[in-house]
């Protein structure tokens, strides 16, 4: 059963915060953790939600979870697979408001060798940044045209700085890409290329998520500097969320490890739940820019925070000294855009 495309627009203050009804809002990696608990909120709340999700098994089971919605396949380690459903969605949306790229993947910390998508990169770099950065790129146009109200978020993190909790674990693993000269390398047709974004040979199964986190963080710059007069870009860190499918293979690694360190996680309190994670995303979603800002990076004042708004502490901070760099941005959106040939 399909929902209704669009619901007109009108604004609301709830305690203070002022939000948008009636969207409609695509969401990447809605089948699951804070994605399909945002899509189920903003369906309660009367939106409109497509769920991009990476094969239809897991797009019906967004609808199921979520209580509604439009399932679509997009599988973000397949451009193929992302420009067609960017078309589908534009045909099936003819308007769209909010463009949510939250799915992600986070490779074995064990891993001495790296998985690769479809089209040949690794997969981590393959799925949270290029196959985010071709959608959107695709899509920008689309969402123009409503405007001036759409919204791109993006789903980043705290470890795409290294002098935060877990953005280096014992001085090893900071996100830096370097001179990326590593970036987009054919692993497929060069098996003995750099693995790293940075050069380096040595995969690192921790190092690269960080590495994806602050290509998200440095994307949302570049955007804002590219598209700024007609989109609004904004990126939010959802919290360390353990329990999440982003932490699969740490848990398919060691399960009884990783389960006793998310609970030990969430009793000292520097971990927050799913739910935590998808208010969050919910709020960024439709919040008006007088409440968050074009540009901003919301994150909680306090590692383990369960602040949802900007009142109670989920507010604009400040990034890491390299997501500051416009240079490195413009160099990796030049290079993205030359790989995904969009």
């Amino acid at each position: 059963m399909r929902a209704s495309l669009y619901i007109p627009s009108f604004f609301i203050f709830a305690g203070g915060i002022a939000t948008t009804h009636g969207l409609t809002i695509a969401i990447t990696g809605s089948s699951q953790g804070i994605g399909l608990d945002a899509a189920k909120r903003l369906i309660a709340d009367g939106h409109t939600v497509f769920h991009a999700c990476r094969n239809q098994e897991r797009a019906n089971a967004a609808v199921d979870g979520a209580g509604g919605g439009i399932p679509l396949v997009c599988d973000l380690e397949d451009f193929e697979s992302v420009r067609h459903f960017a078309e589908t969605l534009k045909q099936e949306a003819p308007k769209l408001d909010v463009l949510c790229l939250n799915a992600g993947v986070a490779p074995s910390t064990k891993a001495t060798k790296p998985k690769v998508t479809k089209d040949g990169f690794e997969q981590c770099i393959g799925t949270n940044h290029l196959g985010h950065f071709l959608l959107a790129n695709i899509l920008s146009h689309h969402l123009e045209k409503n405007g001036g109200l759409s919204r791109l978020v993006v789903t980043a993190s705290s470890v795409h700085d290294p002098e935060t909790p877990g953005g280096s674990v014992r001085g090893k693993g900071g996100a830096t890409l370097g001179d990326l000269s590593g970036f987009g390398i054919r692993l497929d047709k060069d098996p003995d290329g750099a693995t790293m974004p940075d050069g380096a040979n040595e995969y690192d199964g921790m190092k690269v998520y960080n590495d994806s986190k602050l290509c998200n963080v440095l994307f949302c710059r570049e955007a804002l500097k590219r598209w700024g007069d007609t989109l609004t870009i904004r990126s939010f860190n959802p919290g360390f969320i353990p329990s999440s499918g982003l932490f699969r293979a740490p848990r398919e690694d060691n399960w009884l490890g990783a389960t006793a360190f998310t609970l030990f996680a969430g009793l000292v309190g520097f971990a927050v739940p799913i739910e935590v994670g998808g208010k969050r995303l919910a709020y960024m979603a439709t919040s008006d820019d007088t409440e968050i800002p074009p540009g901003s990076y919301f994150s909680a004042d306090k590692v383990g925070s369960k602040a949802t708004i900007k009142a109670d502490g989920f507010d604009d901070t400040v990034v890491s000294k390299e997501a500051l760099d416009n240079s490195l941005a413009s160099k990796l959106w030049d290079r993205s855009t030359v790989i995904c040939e969009c």
